[in-house]
């Protein structure tokens, strides 16, 4: 008993010690919030589903924008606001939701384009017989800044998962049967179908049998459709310039063998108008990299969001027509080759470009080498040689030193004779004095000769 009375108190006493600084330092807070913490946290809801409670309209409308339409698309839209009796707030935004009263307006702008998504709500019976679009005054429609990649109509009805699904011929009649393609898609079952045509107006068609009663579902439902739609036509954008560069690769390839045939058998040229060749293909090569290197990488990007979409629509065959995955697979599947297959070819044809030149410029920096050494030798020589004339110079240079040497002895023996009268043999002294005065002049020429002679075969 003492010991629970003891662990009471002192819980009670941490409780008092807890409370006191709660009021000494004031409610609790955190520190300062890193300066992108709300836009990072809010990037997960940039792209909301449209909550769709069938029956409902949409129009969907996807445009290239470049900086200077980018800068008009705000303006843009605050016209729209106007007429009908909204305001458009000055801060710019990248996803804009607006209740127009006879339409829902969604807005989503991207890096290099913006979508437009008009929904609906109400009764009809045609699903595109009176779309959205009808709703919004035609010349703001024809004057959205931006060129029009993507426009398509959808409609969305009201299906029940109890019941079968209308006959093939009934929804064959809003498409092109030959091209007809759907399916069952997501948990719900609910029916999708479209033919992948663009119309005489100019929208492609998308018709739902919602058999969702979740409005958050059926959104989803749509987004994926829309964002399929969207970025396999993005995707699609490099396939011009894919063909036109698989076009320019045998020639091209044909002309690296023959810089690299040249490089290997002579072929005619030096190394250096050689690699005066090879400077100007890597430059023309480089330039083509450089200017498909951002439209190849984002086709790998698009492909990869189309890939996660379909994936995403989980989708049951229906008798008789391809799914989307079905049907889109194998037509994308050419184009998607054709562009990793001219993206390979540039990184090949640098690879290979790369490595050429290194080869030509290992070959001349060897010649180069060999010539040099070849200079140092002869320097070399030229060095000995002019050694071996000063060694001869330096000879006689101890002879005639020791020929006029004498002779001033010789002069010097005379005059002292004929002042003093001294009986001295002048020529005795002469030739006695040739040893020492040859060994004096040796140690003061020869020997720098002989310094000159061992420091230079010891550079050698």
């Amino acid at each position: 008993m003492p010991i629970i009375i003891g662990v009471r108190r002192q819980w009670r006493n941490h409780a008092v010690v807890f409370w006191k600084s709660l009021c000494q330092y004031g409610p609790m807070t955190l520190p300062e919030d890193y300066s992108l913490r709300c836009e990072l946290n809010d990037e997960v809801h940039t792209h909301q589903y449209e909550k769709l409670v069938p029956p409902e309209r949409v129009s969907f409308i996807v445009l290239l924008v470049g900086e200077e339409e980018r800068a008009n698309e705000w303006r843009h839209l605050g016209a729209l606001c106007g007429i009908f009796g909204q305001t458009l707030s000055d801060q710019e935004s990248k996803n804009l939701h607006l209740d127009m009263g006879a339409f829902r307006l969604k807005v989503e702008r991207h890096q290099e384009f913006t979508r437009y998504t008009f929904v609906k709500q109400g009764q009809f019976g045609n699903p595109f017989s009176e779309p959205v679009t009808h709703h919004v005054p035609e010349g703001w429609l024809a004057a959205i800044p931006g060129k029009t990649l993507v426009a398509a109509h959808i409609g969305v009805m009201r299906g029940d998962p109890l019941d079968a699904p209308p006959p093939l011929a009934e929804i064959a009649a809003y498409f092109e049967t030959d091209t007809l393609a759907g399916s069952r898609a997501g948990s719900s079952s609910s029916l999708v179908f479209t033919d992948f045509r663009i119309g005489k107006d100019g929208f492609s068609r998308f018709l739902v049998i919602a058999n969702s009663m979740l409005p958050t579902q059926n959104g989803r439902l749509l987004l994926r459709l829309l964002d399929v739609e969207t970025y396999r036509m993005l995707a699609l954008m490099a396939l011009p310039e894919a063909r036109r560069l698989i076009s320019k690769i045998p020639a091209m390839d044909a002309e690296l063998t023959g810089i690299t045939g040249a490089i290997s058998h002579g072929g005619g040229k030096n190394d250096e108008a050689l690699l005066e060749d090879i400077s100007q293909f890597a430059d023309r090569l480089e330039g083509m990299i450089s200017s498909t290197y951002y439209r190849f990488a984002a086709t790998r990007a698009y492909f990869g969001v189309v890939a996660n979409r379909l994936a995403e629509l989980r989708e049951s065959p229906l008798e008789g027509i391809p799914t989307f995955g079905g049907f889109l697979n194998r037509r994308l599947e050419p184009a998607r080759n054709t562009c990793e297959s001219a993206e390979r070819w540039l990184d090949l044809l640098s690879s290979r470009i790369s490595q050429a030149s290194q080869l030509l410029r290992t070959r001349i920096d060897v010649r180069r080498e060999a010539q040099n050494q070849d200079l140092l030798a002869a320097m070399n020589r030229r060095f000995h040689l002019q050694l071996r004339l000063q060694q001869t110079v330096g000879r006689l240079t101890i002879a005639v030193f020791t020929y006029y040497s004498v002779d001033l002895i010789g002069y010097v023996v005379d005059a002292l004779v004929g002042r003093f009268h001294w009986s001295l043999d002048t020529v005795l002294i002469k030739a006695v004095s040739i040893p020492f005065v040859a060994l004096v002049a040796y140690f003061l020429v020869g020997r720098k000769v002989r310094h000159a002679l061992v420091n230079s075969e010891s550079l050698n």
